[in-house]
């Protein structure tokens, strides 16, 4: 077979570049009148400095990426992947909570103040995938656990130019904002700690210990040229958090060392069409409510839910463990992944 000058057959070199031809095809490619020169970028970096010094400007531009400056409803759709910590390890999948969320965004007065009524559900899945499961067989214990599909809210939330240090609330002031290329980000952090919900009464796996503890940092993104463009009133960021939660109830392990671990990822949608046919149907039939904001009157606490749950159900005698010869499962921590 006949070789060209470079040590290849004629035919690997037409391969080679057939070969090269398809991988720039699947490769995108960005135009290069839609980059933003360093020139660009470092104006933006100067334009960001000069707004945060104004804490009402500040403060807006927070409300603009976060929700929105003028009166209006946002929408967001997040994965949560959810994982078991037993303080040893590695982290165990547990489940995945296909989370929605509505916000209703309004400015309070002229100071840079905002008001968020916050409407959450969640139903819960398969881990990484989208299939609804109502039980879960939890693998610290092996006992296969009930799962409540998430509700929260109407809650109200409110944003205010003036900084505080305070990290034990759902809407803390922000960490430093910061630009990284062409993306503004917004870090938060919140710190809680409060007394368990848990009725007095021996509860056995469902006694998590007198305290709750919440750790969590939520990150919001947004295209730079959005941010500054004035004639914008909302963005529509990326969001990633990361949370460690102490133990919920339902997974029945009661005091145990460890926490769940939470890494979510999604973003602001324009509403529920945008949501996967798959995604939305499971949403309607597990968590309805999300749907029918304005109906949606009745504030519900997730945790609150549970609790009242499980007091009802030992009201009428069917609470699981006070079956006769019930035995709460050994719980195995830490646990490797692989076991």
């Amino acid at each position: 077979m006949r070789k060209t000058k470079g040590g290849f057959t004629f035919v690997q070199k037409a391969l080679l570049g057939c070969a090269v031809l398809a991988l720039g095809a699947c490769t995108p490619s960005v135009p290069e009148d839609t980059q933003l020169s360093a020139k660009e970028l470092e104006s933006y970096q100067r334009q960001l400095a000069e707004r945060l010094k104004d804490p009402v400007e500040r403060s807006k531009l927070i409300a603009k990426v976060m929700g929105s400056t003028v009166e209006d409803e946002r929408h967001a759709f997040l994965k949560f992947h959810v994982f078991g910590f037993g303080g040893d390890g590695n982290i165990i999948p547990f489940f995945t909570m296909n989370n929605y969320v509505v916000q209703k965004w309004a400015p309070d007065g002229e100071d840079g103040d905002f008001i968020v009524q916050h409407y959450e559900v969640a139903y819960y899945s398969k881990f990484d995938e989208e299939e609804p499961i109502d039980t879960f067989e939890n693998p610290l214990t092996g006992e296969i656990v009930e799962i409540p599909h998430f509700v929260l809210g109407p809650l109200s939330r409110q944003y205010t130019a003036e900084r505080s240090d305070n990290r034990a609330t759902f809407a803390p002031d922000p960490l430093n904002i910061t630009m990284i290329g062409n993306r503004v980000y917004i870090p938060t952090l919140t710190t809680l700690a409060f007394p368990n919900r848990m009725p007095p009464g021996d509860w056995g796996p469902y006694d998590t210990g007198p305290m709750t503890y919440w750790d969590s940092m939520l990150v919001f993104s947004a295209d730079v040229e959005d941010v500054f463009n004035d004639k914008l009133t909302h963005t529509d960021a990326e969001m990633h958090m990361q949370n460690l939660v102490s133990w919920a109830p339902y997974l029945k392990v009661g005091q145990a060392p460890g926490r769940t671990m939470v890494r979510a990822y999604g973003q602001h949608i324009s509403g529920y069409d945008a949501l996967p046919a798959n995604i939305r149907k499971n949403l309607e039939k597990h968590t309805p409510e999300i749907f029918d904001i304005e109906g949606w009157t009745e504030t519900r606490i997730d945790s609150l839910d549970l609790v009242n749950d499980l007091m009802e159900k030992r009201a009428k005698g069917t609470l699981d463990i006070d079956q006769p010869g019930y035995v709460a499962p050994k719980v195995k921590v830490p646990v490797k992944a692989s076991e």
